[in-house]
């Protein structure tokens, strides 16, 4: 018997938790779903979300211009690569260096998901 070994299971994971607006949990699951991920694949769609952010010319100031309703929110826990955990941690000293505003990752993920759900609204419309 041969055994696959998954390549994902080698990398080393962060696990947080993000505070999301309530009416975004339901979109996040659809838009997850209709980029061809199942509900077990949400490690490589938070990837591919917050890596998409890291490569929109300036993004810092969507993070910078982010906010949220204190009481309106969720507690979504997911998974991230090491690496990608690395660059949203870099990402809040470059924020505060270049937009003079003092953000958090959670804010830098939230961002990420509101940008990878708008580009799909704009396919849909």
């Amino acid at each position: 018997m041969v055994r696959i070994k998954n390549p994902t299971s080698l990398q080393i994971k962060k696990r947080m938790s993000v505070r999301v607006p309530l009416g975004m949990i339901t979109q996040i699951e659809i838009n997850l779903l209709a980029s061809g991920y199942n509900k077990k694949q949400r490690f490589f769609w938070f990837e591919d979300v917050i890596n998409e952010l890291f490569a929109t010319p300036d993004y810092h100031n969507l993070i910078a211009e982010e906010f949220i309703t204190a009481g309106t929110t969720k507690v979504v826990t997911l998974s991230i690569s090491n690496n990608t955990y690395k660059k949203v941690e870099a990402t809040v000293a470059e924020v505060l260096a270049i937009e003079k505003y003092n953000t958090d990752k959670s804010s830098i993920i939230r961002t990420a998901i509101i940008q990878r759900l708008l580009k799909t609204n704009e396919h849909l419309e």
